[in-house]
């Protein structure tokens, strides 16, 4: 015959609460075990003569609360295995928030379990609320509460123990609903010492009697829209995927190994990448680099968050405030009726927020460390000109391009390999400041080279009847020019392959 374990449930707090049910199977001939004796009714079940063990010594001893739950389970089995009954007797009811409850439950093909239900604390807390949870309601627990909640129906979160955790839930529940969201902190339900406190969430942790007997109860933002549910539900799963990955149990040992440093060249690769999605006009993969490029903001954040430096939510913080301080024409009494106003406007704040440094050139420096090479030159020289740095007229130019060739060509003839790159790199300045005087963007112009040149080299593919490293320079540029040509005609039909 299989071992019989009896799992009670002690009910939230008051001995009148206590189930005949419960009360026989306590005062039985089989040992109780207690999950924990920090409980209401605990000091009532020696008057009723019923003697116990609990498992306190193990949250003493263990640093994390998965320790506690498979140190539980681990000596309830051995007893049960000596004793060959048992009975577990847990808070509130045994199947609500009971996690050594679950891992019993998956065992008992090797014993059998008999489950003695409780009032559970979501009775005591509808009944403090006055509530009816018929309308939806989500059971929460403040050790494991999930990145991912749905603001439009009310929360009841359970385990709010400590002031620490209560900090804890706050700035979680901060990055959905606003400071001046009202809650309920419910403190020693169904114990006949009951209390209500309705107050701001952002003042969640700042209570004095928050202790063991403490949940928590969220109303739902009635006032927002379905939309912005579905933005807050798909960022909260990508945070919590981010912090899977980043997980040093179970996590990815690639996301493990990368740091804000080592990240640092796919920011620029996905923000390259997403532009040439944009130019595209493709919305399908502009939507798929925009997401390629918002995984990186998120990675990074989650990296500081787990060093403490800030969170996702401190950055989403950060850029609203600013947003709104130097938008003042859209959320303030400032007008600006141009485009022009705008950005005067912006400079002026933004000048008093971070004053600029004191000099130009530690302003282009710094300008120079943050942007690709070729945006830098472009605004390097523009920044220069607004000074009078600039050449008299555009003959001037050509005339120093002309310069800076020939001492090019004099450094590769008879000088070392950086003089050679110093002087390149003097061509090609110069070259950056020729496209800001014919008002070209040589980014762009650039961008568009490379476009043209990989459509000609395609087409030289497709003309090609052989391997293109058999052919000669001679045949590679006769397809070339075909290529070419090819382009510039109206028909897209290929010619056949010439022999």
């Amino acid at each position: 015959m299989l071992p019989v374990l009896t799992i009670v449930g002690l009910g939230p707090g008051s001995p009148d609460q206590l189930t005949p049910q419960a009360l026989a199977a306590l005062r039985g001939e089989a040992p109780v075990f207690l999950r924990t004796a920090i409980h209401p009714v605990v000091p009532a079940l020696a008057d009723l003569g019923v003697r116990f063990e609990s498992f306190d010594h193990l949250y003493e001893r263990c640093e994390r609360f998965e320790q506690v739950y498979e140190g539980i389970v681990a000596e309830l089995l051995q007893a049960l295995a000596v004793h060959r009954a048992a009975v577990y007797a847990v808070p509130g009811h045994p199947l609500v928030a009971e996690a050594t409850v679950q891992a019993l439950l998956a065992g008992r093909e090797r014993y059998r379990v008999v489950l003695v239900p409780g009032l559970s604390y979501i009775d005591a807390a509808m009944t403090a609320l006055g509530l009816d949870p018929s309308g939806g309601l989500q059971l929460l627990d403040a050790l494991k509460l999930p990145t991912s909640l749905n603001p439009r129906q009310p929360l009841l979160i359970s385990q709010v123990y400590s002031p620490q955790v209560a900090s804890e839930v706050k700035l979680q529940l901060l990055e959905i609903y606003p400071e001046d969201h009202p809650v309920q902190l419910l403190h020693h339900l169904g114990t006949g010492e009951e209390a209500v406190a309705r107050l701001p969430l952002v003042e969640l942790d700042r209570q004095a009697k928050i202790d063991h007997l403490s949940s928590l109860f969220v109303p739902a933002l009635s006032d927002l829209p379905p939309e912005s549910y579905a933005l807050t539900r798909a960022v909260s799963d990508l945070v919590e995927v981010i912090r899977r990955l980043r997980d040093p149990v179970g996590g990815c040992p690639w996301d493990l190994e990368q740091t804000p440093r080592t990240l640092c060249r796919y920011i620029i690769e996905e923000a390259y990448e997403t532009v040439d999605a944009i130019e595209s006009d493709d919305a399908e993969d502009i939507c798929e680099e925009l997401g390629d490029l918002l995984l990186q903001v998120v990675l990074q954040a989650q990296i500081f968050s787990e060093s403490g430096e800030f969170t996702l939510a401190e950055v989403a913080g950060g850029i609203t405030s600013k947003l709104i301080r130097r938008h003042p024409h859209v959320f303030g009494d400032a007008q600006a009726p141009t485009a022009e106003d705008v950005r005067v406007n912006w400079e002026a704040i933004k000048a008093q927020e971070k004053p600029a440094p004191a000099t130009l050139s530690a302003k282009l420096e710094k300008l120079a460390r943050q942007m690709p090479a070729l945006d830098a030159a472009a605004e390097i020289s523009k920044k220069v000109v607004k000074i009078g740095f600039e050449w008299p007229d555009a003959p001037a130019v050509w005339v120093k391009l002309e310069e800076e060739l020939a001492e090019l060509r004099h450094a590769i003839a008879h000088e070392s390999s950086e003089r050679q790159a110093e002087e390149l790199g003097d061509v090609l300045f110069t070259l950056i400041n020729v496209a800001r005087w014919q008002k070209i963007d040589a980014e762009a112009a650039l961008r568009e080279t490379n476009r043209r040149f990989l459509a000609r080299f395609a087409l030289v593919e497709q003309l090609a009847d052989r391997d293109l490293a058999s052919y000669s320079i001679d045949e590679l540029e006769a397809l070339w020019q075909k290529a070419k040509r090819r382009l510039y005609q109206p028909s897209s039909v290929v010619e056949p392959h010439t022999p």
